[in-house]
């Protein structure tokens, strides 16, 4: 008689990481550390929030769907030991619930949650605690038991690995004689390219341009365009794209130059959709030493 050995695929590994920095193991499940996470919800979907248009003939128009903020619900058990370690089990309960207190120096401070796949690849999703820290559960008899609510401001999930690509400037274009009185300026284009967003969300890039150079960066998948005014031989300009923290600074100088930005709106701050995005990145007035570097992190609607 022969017996079927089933390979049971490697399950997700879990872990949490505090404000101050500090790494919980929540798949350890041998009580080593005084404390096994018991369960967890919420990772493996997204919320999503749509609006309706009536029309007069009794149907209606999808206006809006967009992902939301949402709950990661998790649950740890700290263990009592023995009665002559009865303090480390207090200073457990206390580190416990500091790591899951999400303030610091009079601000919010989020932890971050991480999953790693059986590929080795990690996703992370900033979480702050609604609740659970106030209501510890005493369900066990030599142990506490905490619900934590954990809220996700951003929904969607990032991988802890960032893209990056570069693109130089091979110096002056070639040399047309003008017809008089037209004068042609110099342009480098740096690339007709395409940049794949492996993620199944819109991931933001940020630009980081070494001049001289007047740069424009065009998505031409979405029809998205923002340009930026001349950066002056050898400085440092970074463009952030993301919605909530969306910046422009000369680096080089350490000044706010949102105002040399040009666009129609923050939204042409464009992102990179999922999948391949044909994308144009002119400099005019460039030169050998100017340089366009973009970095994005793929992101996910699960863990």
């Amino acid at each position: 008689m022969s017996i079927d050995v089933v390979d049971y695929p490697t399950p997700l590994q879990i872990s949490y990481t505090d404000p101050d920095g500090f790494s919980w193991n929540l798949s350890d499940q041998s009580m080593k550390n005084g404390y096994i996470c018991t369960g967890i919800a919420g990772i493996e979907g997204i919320p999503v929030m749509s609006q309706l248009i009536p029309l007069l003939d009794g149907s209606a128009r999808t206006d809006l769907f967009m992902a939301q903020p949402g709950i990661i619900v998790i649950g740890i058990l700290v263990m009592r030991p023995a009665s002559d370690a009865e303090n480390d089990y207090y200073r457990l309960l206390d580190r416990i619930t500091a790591a899951f207190y999400h303030r610091r120096n009079t601000l919010p401070a989020s932890g971050l949650l991480n999953v790693q796949r059986p590929d080795g690849t990690i996703r992370s999703i900033p979480v702050y605690t609604t609740s659970g820290i106030n209501t510890p559960e005493v369900a066990v008899s030599n142990g506490t038991i905490y619900t934590f609510s954990l809220q996700t401001p951003d929904p969607f999930w990032s991988d802890s690995l960032t893209n990056q690509l570069s693109f130089i400037g091979s110096g002056s274009a070639p040399g047309i004689l003008p017809l008089l009185p037209i004068a042609l300026a110099q342009s480098t284009i740096f690339g007709a390219n395409q940049m794949t967003n492996a993620g199944t969300a819109d991931a933001w890039p940020t630009w980081t341009i070494t001049g001289p150079g007047g740069p424009t960066m065009q998505n031409v998948t979405t029809g998205k365009t923002f340009a930026l005014a001349a950066v002056p031989s050898g400085q440092v300009v970074q463009v952030i794209t993301k919605p909530g923290f969306q910046q422009c600074v000369n680096l080089t100088t350490q000044v706010n130059i949102w105002d040399q930005l040009a666009f129609s709106s923050p939204r042409d701050l464009w992102p990179l959709i999922p999948g391949i995005n044909n994308v144009s990145i002119t400099m005019g007035s460039s030169t050998a030493a100017s340089k366009v570097v973009v970095s994005w992190q793929n992101r996910w609607l699960t863990a």
